[in-house]
């Protein structure tokens, strides 16, 4: 059965009996629906298109996170709906403003990033009058300074005949997160349904999740202590100071406190708790690289350490210079030697295998990719955001996730801008080289895999560091946002978002 609308290509949409449910409810309030990763998000959103285009003289604009992601939107809008191509378009900061303008004025769809369209708003490049709908992907992104928010009230503000629809996998964890989301985004109903429901359940594809754990090797354990112990001695000076810091958030709130108060009080001991707090920082970076990471990204980490000439990083280098030279003799990191194990396996058993492998740090990401080249029949490439000299412009990205899509690669590696919303076509396997301990980004990567098929999902953990507690608490808080949403569905709690 399928979706019939004058503006929708024939047969283009599956017409699934929970959708058409939400679709009910989006087309009388402003609607946040959550679900899961590849239960059709999007063609929801252009069913809903599809009907306020119907309104006389009406506009559609999406906004998603990233470019990448706001392109394949744009593909999709463009191919399902039944209008001309070229009303459907893709606006970016590298197309002028006063270009813009035009494309505002006379195109139908309107896929964007948001910052463009705040930058717009605010230069009044672009009022949103005619716009009668309001699609927001990602939503979960809707809180704090991010530019959802704004976009949001200029266009309740603005709009003729306002309707907003947000789209996400994976809100949050707690009420008060989602009730924030809901009232950044003037959201007066709330659609949830969960892998369990039983209109859901027979779309769902089966994702298998292994966790493979690795033990540190003596000689990294040597260095992992010698780390730590200059860490302990750093966070023994602070709390000396009663200043506790048990995490590196804890360290770098303290850095903006301490620089607050030097700039109107110059005591002397506040210059040496910031330089403390400095050592701190970076140490506690250093025992990330060398728990969760490879000797490679460490190495990498103190090269440029070495070149600052800044107290806190020569003081870190002068004490650290005899692990520095051990470095380019040891060997790698377990999970190097794994992560080949496992990739040679699965290509070994199946050679037309897509692989997706996140890792947080670019210079391991580096690492990862110089070493699985070396593997018979892997063709690796990286897909990282557009930040330092070595990122990825978005047109680079989306060239490149095409080129995956088209099998030019087999195996793509990722930092977090692979995590988010990509509809990476085809990708049967996904490894994770650290467990994240936000259920957020958690789920978020797990849903890069089955999609269409059967996925799998694989979990590099090293036994004895912060990779354990991160993996625990993601599934703590994972369980904590299920147990939410299933109390929202049953009325209880935000009573008055609920349909």
């Amino acid at each position: 059965m399928f979706f019939c609308h004058p503006m929708v290509v024939p047969e283009a949409i599956e017409a699934r009996k929970y959708q058409m449910s939400i679709l009910e409810t989006a087309l009388k309030a402003n609607t946040l629906c959550v679900l899961p990763t590849g239960m059709g998000k999007t063609p929801l959103a252009i069913m809903l298109a599809a009907e306020r285009l119907e309104i006389k003289d009406s506009k559609i604009l999406i906004v998603a996170p990233t470019r990448p992601l706001c392109a394949q939107h744009e593909k999709s809008f463009r191919e399902k709906l039944d209008i001309p191509k070229k009303q459907v378009a893709l606006l970016t900061g590298q197309i002028p403003s006063q270009n813009r303008y035009w494309y505002y004025k006379n195109l139908r769809v309107i896929s964007a990033t948001p910052q463009t369209i705040q930058n717009d708003l605010r230069s009044g490049v672009l009022n949103l009058k005619y716009f009668s709908l309001l699609i927001v992907d990602e939503v979960h992104r809707a809180v704090r300074g991010y530019a959802y928010p704004y976009v949001a009230k200029k266009y309740m503000e603005q709009a003729r005949d306002p309707r907003v629809l947000g789209l996400t996998a994976s809100p949050g964890g707690s009420q008060e997160r989602i009730e924030e989301i809901c009232n950044n985004l003037f959201v007066d109903k709330v659609e949830i349904r969960t892998e369990g429901d039983k209109d859901i359940k027979e779309y769902v594809k089966e994702t298998n999740v292994e966790v493979v754990k690795v033990s540190l090797s003596k000689n990294i354990e040597e260095i992992q202590q010698r780390l730590k112990s200059l860490l302990n001695n750093k966070l023994s000076k602070l709390r000396s100071q009663d200043i506790r810091a048990y995490s590196r958030k804890d360290l770098l709130d303290a850095q903006r406190k301490f620089s607050g108060l030097l700039k109107t009080d110059k005591r002397p001991i506040y210059f040496h708790i910031i330089s403390w707090i400095a050592e701190a920082i970076k140490i506690w970076h250093a025992v990330q690289l060398v728990e969760t990471q490879s000797l490679y990204a460490l190495g990498k980490y103190f090269e440029r350490l070495a070149e600052k000439k800044d107290k806190s990083s020569q003081r870190v280098i002068a004490h650290l210079g005899d692990v520095i030279e051990r470095l380019p003799t040891m060997e790698e990191h377990p999970k190097i030697t794994m992560l080949k194990i496992l990739v040679r396996e699965e290509l070994k058993k199946n050679p037309n295998v897509k692989i997706i492998i996140f890792s947080h740090f670019r210079d391991n990401i580096d690492k990862i990719k110089h070493d699985l080249s070396q593997l018979e029949n892997c063709q690796p490439a990286i897909l990282i955001g557009q930040a330092g000299e070595r990122g990825l412009k978005q047109r680079e990205q989306i060239d490149l996730i095409k080129d995956y899509e088209a099998d030019v690669y087999n195996v793509l590696i990722g930092s977090s801008v692979s995590e988010e919303g990509l509809n990476l076509v085809g990708s049967d396997i996904a490894i994770f080289y650290e467990p994240i301990s936000s259920e957020v980004r958690s789920i978020q990567r797990r849903g890069r895999v089955g999609r269409f098929k059967a996925g799998k999902v694989i979990i590099l953990v090293t036994r004895k560091t912060s990779d354990e507690s991160k993996y625990y608490l993601s599934q703590k808080k994972e369980k904590t946002m299920k147990r939410v949403l299933n109390e929202m569905r049953h009325g209880k709690g935000l009573e008055r978002w609920l349909k």
